[in-house]
């Protein structure tokens, strides 16, 4: 093997140790098993190969519904729903789950709070005044709730849970389409540095076989 060659081929394991990198905290064929919820489905999960594809066709969707769901006021149900959502849409596993990991008892209010205010301001758009969400509103749906009031608490509950939602999904397709775009252009471009990487391993393989000793006639 030439130094040209032993080079190339040192590329080519730093692309699938970068890959293998990118891929360690999202829930994969090989390790399922180990998230509680996904665990109850790890045997019809992966005899499913288009969970685990990283294709463009797999990916949008799951770009696209992972941003969505990430953004939706539905925090603790994420990780069960992506499962559906991935079979459903025929979407990448690994993605839409990852994309999870937005949404965290750290982020997770800034995040509805936004879409609260995106969903506010979609509805007066068409006429439907939803007023701000004060700090005052917030603790009295808890009281609500705490002192058993749950017809006052739950009308108010509504109305927060359908503008935040709505917001959400505004939102949310809107960073799909930034993350789908972005997807594409990177997939591209790794999938032409690879094959270049592979063809001129070819090559060099070709050329090696062709300037060898020849056998006597």
């Amino acid at each position: 093997m030439t130094v040209e060659e032993q080079e190339l081929l040192n590329q080519k394991a730093q692309h699938i140790r970068r890959l293998k990198r990118w891929l360690r905290p999202l829930p994969r064929r090989t390790n399922i098993h180990r998230y509680p919820i996904l665990s109850l489905f790890a045997a019809n999960a992966k005899q499913r190969a288009y969970l685990w594809s990283f294709a463009t066709e797999q990916a949008v969707p799951a770009i696209y519904a992972g941003c969505i769901l990430t953004l939706l006021p539905l925090y603790g149900l994420q990780l069960v729903l992506c499962l559906f959502l991935a079979l459903i849409l025929r979407a990448n596993l690994p993605i839409l789950a990852g994309l999870q990991i937005l949404s965290n008892p750290i982020t997770v209010w800034p995040i509805w709070f936004a879409a609260y205010q995106v969903g506010r301001n979609i509805l007066a758009v068409i006429g439907i005044e939803v007023p701000l969400l004060r700090l005052e509103q917030v603790k009295e749906m808890l009281y609500s709730f705490t002192h058993a009031n749950w017809e006052a608490g739950l009308e108010n509950l509504l109305i927060v849970f359908s503008v935040t939602s709505l917001g959400a999904i505004v939102m949310g397709v809107f960073f799909g389409l930034v993350g789908s775009s972005a997807y594409r252009i990177i997939a591209i471009r790794s999938a032409a540095s690879y094959a270049a990487l592979v063809q001129k391993l070819s090559e060099l393989k070709q050329k090696r076989t062709s300037s060898g000793p020849k056998q006597p006639e």
